[in-house]
């Protein structure tokens, strides 16, 4: 029999991306392939569930349901219920793909059924991402229909993010559920599936940029204020890819006034914006030695990532920056390193870390002064594109946070003290081999 060359076939897929045809079919795909898998691999479901407060248990999944309130029908996209025992614990789902945001309307109808079918919760899901302050992306929700639901919003990135880290990097143990997982992930990854990735900085984007650049805004107007949340969503985003690639919860910093009072962080966000030309942002990475900072200078139109040490308590500086140049061989050309003395208000002049290794910067340490930290920073030209791809602002930020933690952070181990040696001058206490005290004579 002759052998049949399958190289050039199309493989059977469980989740197909062919035959939809517009937002209403990627929604329904997209929904019903979501919620199956949630159905089959239990432990994603308790990933994404388990916050919003439901058990681990059986789990039925729906789409569209429907509702009657008064004489309307309302069809949700989708009801999770979780049974364990004789509890039972449920929430709907409201999904949009594509450039769709969520409706405000549908949201508040939707808390209205949860209120009167008594529902725990209401999970909405887009391409939206979460701002600095976690508010839901929908502004203007009724606060008092959230009194006895609780309303969450998941990205599509974010769902993406963690079904990769549960695939690739924690795995899963059922042959079959991992396959089908695997199967979620490409489906969600494909463009025709609507769950895109965070892939524009907005309509205002290249004007701010300019303004910003020539000085010509004055104040920090509603644009200005646009183009900030959207930059600290794209930290967010940059937090998970990196994630999806290292498989450990990595976070974007967020201020505590962002918690606080988003409004008012925004506000002198844009201040800060105007007077220094700079936005900014930070991840903080599980296990590494220091948070990776972000800030693209829109004047020079360059982005700068890098992160702070505290330097070793060693007795010369000539040894603290040894310790720290022994761990750089391998970082990139445009990696620059500052050191600031103690006490003292800045840092000294950055030096290339390349420039480093042949002693030369020796002229210049001020040796009646201690070095206590040291910042590393690698340095990038600034994409200047809203939308995503080559030339854009945010494949550079994504591309350098990727870079700079790969190539610096991930090899830094931070100074840590030596363990106290025993010595050899004290002796009288240790009593003589064979001569130690019995435990009842202590």
């Amino acid at each position: 029999m002759n052998s049949i060359d399958t190289s050039k076939f199309q493989l059977s897929r469980l989740i197909p991306t062919t035959g939809i045809k517009g937002a209403l079919d990627q929604e329904r795909r997209a929904s019903s392939a979501f919620l199956a898998v949630l159905r089959i691999v239990p432990d994603l479901a308790h990933v994404f569930l388990k916050p919003l407060g439901a058990p681990k248990g059986s789990i039925e999944t729906f789409i569209e349901p429907e509702f009657k309130m008064g004489s309307k029908k309302i069809r949700p996209d989708g009801l999770i219920v979780v049974k364990r025992g004789k509890s039972e614990w449920s929430c709907l789902i409201e999904v949009k793909t594509g450039k769709n945001n969520l409706e405000l309307s549908q949201v508040n109808a939707y808390l209205d059924i949860c209120k009167e079918y008594k529902f725990d919760a209401l999970v909405t899901i887009s391409n939206e991402l979460l701002n600095a302050s976690g508010d839901h992306p929908t502004s203007g929700i009724d606060q008092r229909k959230l009194r006895s639901t609780k309303l969450v919003h998941l990205s599509w990135i974010r769902i993406i993010t963690e079904s990769l880290v549960m695939s690739e990097h924690e795995g899963v143990d059922d042959r079959e559920q991992d396959l089908v997982l695997k199967e979620l992930v490409r489906f969600l990854q494909s463009d025709a599936s609507g769950a895109s990735e965070f892939n524009d900085m907005g309509r205002s984007w290249i004007s701010v940029r300019e303004g910003i650049k020539n000085s010509s805004i004055r104040r920090a107007d509603d644009d200005v204020l646009q183009v900030i949340a959207n930059f600290e969503s794209l930290v967010r985003y940059s937090a998970l890819t990196l994630s999806a690639r290292l498989g450990v919860n990595a976070t974007e910093v967020i201020p505590r006034a962002a918690k606080a009072e988003y409004k008012k962080h925004l506000s002198g966000a844009g201040k800060n914006l105007l007077e220094s030309k700079t936005l900014e942002g930070a991840i903080k990475v599980p296990g590494a030695a220091a948070e990776l900072e972000m800030r693209a200078d829109i004047a020079a139109g360059m982005l700068h990532c890098g992160f702070s040490l505290t330097a070793p308590n060693s007795s010369r500086n000539k040894s603290r920056i040894s310790w720290l140049i022994r761990q750089l061989k391998q970082a990139p050309q445009n990696t620059f390193v500052s050191w600031t003395y103690k006490r003292a208000r800045s840092a000294e002049t950055p030096h290339r870390s390349c420039d480093l290794m042949d002693g030369s910067y020796e002229v210049e340490l001020d040796n009646s002064r201690e070095i206590s930290e040291f910042h590393v920073e690698v340095l990038a030209k600034m994409g200047t594109k809203r939308a995503s791809g080559n030339g854009s602002f945010i494949d550079s930020v994504v591309n350098l946070f990727e870079l700079t933690y790969g190539e610096v952070l991930q090899s830094i181990k931070p100074w840590q003290e030596p363990a106290p040696k025993l010595s050899q001058k004290v002796t009288d206490l240790i009593p003589e081999q064979g001569s130690s005290p019995s435990p009842s004579s202590w």
